[in-house]
């Protein structure tokens, strides 16, 4: 049985208010891509927290974001990396704060950050329709 390497794409943000909505659509076109130009029923959970941490990133962190979806056989891997070394804690939900990393928690199956270079990765990992990303 043949093993596929997992589908790759990226996106450099600029640090603008709108780098979040860019972000939204980047992942949907990359989904769509993957599936064969359908829409599966998980594509807006990865949306919502690709936006999520995006905004995270602009809000709390130095530099242009990067997001990288890493999509394969079940599962697709978001990352998102600024320059800031401070990683995110996930704590109380206030009226104004606290929502986001909330959200990343309960729609994934994994997530977590690290160290990278001079700055940081957050990550989290969901499921997609069995076998579906990527198909080409």
């Amino acid at each position: 049985m043949e093993t596929r390497a997992p589908a790759v794409a990226e996106l450099r943000l600029a640090e603008r208010n709108t780098s979040a909505a860019v972000a939204r659509q980047f992942t949907r076109s990359t989904l769509a891509a993957w599936h064969g130009g359908e829409s599966e029923a998980s594509d807006e959970d990865i949306v919502l927290v690709v936006s999520e941490l995006v905004t995270n990133a602009l809000l709390h962190g130095h530099g242009t974001p990067v997001v990288r979806l890493l999509g394969a056989g079940d599962r697709v891997r978001v990352e998102v990396c600024d320059d800031s070394p401070l990683l995110p804690v996930s704590h109380r939900v206030t009226p104004t704060s606290g929502l986001g990393l909330r959200v990343v928690e309960q729609l994934s199956s994994a997530w977590g950050a690290s160290r990278r270079d001079r700055g940081k990765v957050v990550w989290c990992e969901l499921p997609t329709a069995a076998g579906a990303t990527p198909t080409r």
